[in-house]
């Protein structure tokens, strides 16, 4: 009789194995520590003056391999006036024109798609003219993408697919389902390198705290109503544009809200931008939690920015729960699975926006619902308290995944590198 676990386990592989999501081979994957395999560079307009009013529709992205020019995924991203990457059907307005090179849009690629400096015997076969060279130089090696007009070569694959319809998006490395009526409540997160037969995640909990004198309420992200009104998939990141709105004892919150979230093969950013109300001054308190569910991790390793260096263990012994600490300045909470699945999570906010800010964590006894299982194994997240009133603000979470970040059992080093991607120079051809 085929079990549950079994068909857990097969309906997983068919997610990574069929249809449409494959990725080129990476050049320097041999050779890329997990930072840089995962990392998406962006090149900005302001440093392509080649391109500026110019349609993206005539560029790409070659490199060399062997003794020739080839096509590599890419994309070029308008960029909207809370500047996050512009989806057609979103509330926030575009910044410049659509599909034309402004200095704030984004040119974007794999890192590890990138390839060797440009020989002569690759530029005596190419098609269409070389614009520009970008490098990337770490640790005195250097990487190269070139700019390319006139190229009718395109690579074909994508590292991401969202499906508007069924909420399912995947990337080569992870699935994650959402509720097509409702982006904020998230379920099942399968991680391709997880050597588990289950979802990685019980689910996503964000709760809205509110005070008016004695009287208290609680809205969870379950009612919190939002509505994914536009999607561009892109060879590397899928962009999904949510709109919200929501109220709280009586008085508008988050008006004008929504969220661009961000999906790219190993990284999901999930921005909320809004504008809270200058009548929201009335509540005697309000705070944001912002938290991950996962499942079946007991025996799992926390860490926070400004907790121990001895890491927590989901479900006894290990470092204080109570001494898991972040502040806005320095932020992260990681966690390893211990089986081929850690990650590594980022606060992020508009400069101006100055909430409070700590961790929390709850383990396999707190029942906390929604559940879909019972007990935090672990659940690990933000509180968000002190929020001002009558001011544009961008909040959101940037998770990262891979299966080799707490290296030396320690993920300081991969921390490191996630805060400073390696920089492009763009040369003249």
């Amino acid at each position: 009789m085929t079990t549950f676990t079994h068909t857990v386990q097969a309906w997983a592989c068919a997610i990574f194995t069929a249809a449409s999501i494959t990725a080129t081979t990476p050049i320097f994957a041999a050779t890329m520590d997990p930072v840089r395999e995962l990392e998406v560079s962006v090149v900005t307009g302001k440093n392509l003056p080649k391109l500026l009013g110019q349609s993206f529709d005539n560029y790409s992205v070659m490199v060399v391999t062997g003794d020739r020019l080839v096509a590599i995924p890419f994309q070029f991203d308008d960029i909207d006036s809370n500047g996050y990457p512009y989806v057609t059907g979103q509330k926030p307005k575009i910044k410049g024109q659509e599909g034309v090179m402004d200095e704030h849009d984004e040119l974007v690629f794999m890192l590890k798609d990138t390839g060797d400096k440009l020989t002569a015997a690759a530029k005596s076969g190419l098609q269409g003219e070389l614009v520009s060279e970008l490098e990337f130089k770490e640790d005195g090696a250097s990487r190269y993408a070139y700019l390319i007009k006139g190229n009718a070569e395109r690579d074909k694959h994508h590292y991401t697919f969202f499906d508007k319809k069924t909420g399912l998006g995947k990337t080569n490395k992870f699935s994650l389902q959402v509720d097509p009526e409702n982006a904020l409540v998230w379920s099942d997160f399968f991680y391709k390198d997880f050597k588990g037969d289950h979802s990685v995640l019980d689910t996503m909990k964000v709760r809205i705290k509110a005070k008016l004198g004695f009287i208290k309420a609680t809205i969870g992200n379950k009612l919190i109503p939002n509505e994914i009104v536009g999607v561009k998939n892109g060879p590397v990141r899928s962009i999904i544009a949510v709109d919200a709105s929501l109220s709280i004892l009586g008085i508008p919150l988050l008006e004008k809200a929504g969220a661009n979230f961000i999906v790219t093969n190993q990284n999901i950013t999930a921005p909320v931008y809004a504008y809270i109300p200058k009548a929201a001054g009335a509540l005697s308190d309000l705070n944001i939690e912002v938290s991950l569910d996962f499942h079946k991790l007991d025996g799992a390793k926390i860490r926070s920015a400004k907790g121990p260096a001895e890491p927590i263990i989901v479900g006894g012994k290990g470092a204080d729960p109570s001494k898991l600490h972040v502040t806005l300045e320095d932020n992260w909470l990681s966690g390893s699975s211990g089986k081929g699945a850690d990650i590594i999570a980022f606060f992020e906010g508009t400069p101006k926006f100055k909430p409070s800010l700590d961790a929390f964590y709850k383990g396999p006894d707190d029942i906390d619902e929604p559940e879909r299982y019972p007990g935090g194994h672990p659940q690990v997240g933000y509180l968000i308290g002190k929020i001002p009133t009558s001011d544009d603000i961008v909040v959101g979470i940037d998770l990262f995944f891979s299966d080799r970040f707490w290296q030396g059992n320690d993920p300081s080093a991969a921390i490191k590198k996630l805060k400073n991607p390696v920089p492009v120079t763009v040369n003249a051809i």
